[in-house]
C-alpha cells in the first residue's frame, strides 16, 4: 500500500512537471507571437509611407525635373513607366521623346522598367532617351503611431 502511494505520488508530481513545462512553453510563444505582430504592424506602416513618399514625388517630380522644357509636354503613364516627356514640343524645332521614371529613396526598377530602359539604349537614337529621376527622400511627415495591443 506504502508503495502504491509512492507511486502515485511521483506520477502526480511527474505530471505536474509535464504540465507546468507546457503551459511555460504555451505562454512563451504567445508573447513571441505577439512581438512578432507588433514588428509587422510597424514595418507595414513604413512600407506604407514609403509608398506614399513615391506617389508624393511621382506629383511633385514634373516641376523639378530639366528632362523637358514644360511640365505641359509630359504626359502621365503610371505603369509600366511614370511620364512621357516631348522635350521641344511647346516651341517649332525638333521634338526629343523621353521615357522618365520618377524613383525615390531606395526604390529600384522593376522587371518591366529594366526591359524598357535596355531596349530604349539599344535603339541608341539620339532623340529617344531613357531618364531615371531620382528624387531625395521626402521630410518625415509628423505622423503620431496608434500602438494596437
Amino acid at each position: 500500500m506504502v508503495n502504491l502511494e509512492i507511486e502515485t505520488i511521483l506520477v502526480i508530481g511527474l505530471s505536474s512537471l509535464i504540465i507546468g513545462y507546457l503551459i511555460w512553453t504555451i505562454v512563451k510563444m504567445k508573447f513571441a507571437h505577439r512581438n512578432a505582430i507588433k514588428e509587422a504592424r510597424k514595418d507595414t506602416g513604413a512600407r506604407q509611407r514609403s509608398t506614399i513618399k513615391g506617389q508624393i514625388s511621382e506629383t511633385i517630380a514634373p516641376w523639378s525635373m530639366d528632362a523637358v522644357d514644360s511640365v505641359k509636354e509630359l504626359s502621365f503613364m503610371g505603369s509600366p513607366i511614370d511620364f512621357i516627356g516631348f522635350k521641344g514640343l511647346d516651341g517649332d524645332g525638333d521634338v526629343d521623346i523621353k521615357l522618365i521614371e520618377v524613383k525615390s529613396g531606395k526604390s529600384a526598377l522593376n522587371k518591366n522598367q529594366r526591359r524598357i530602359r535596355d531596349a530604349v539604349k539599344a535603339i541608341d537614337h539620339p532623340r529617344l532617351q531613357w531618364v531615371e529621376f531620382r528624387i531625395e527622400d521626402l521630410p518625415e511627415l509628423n505622423t503620431k503611431e496608434k500602438t494596437i495591443p
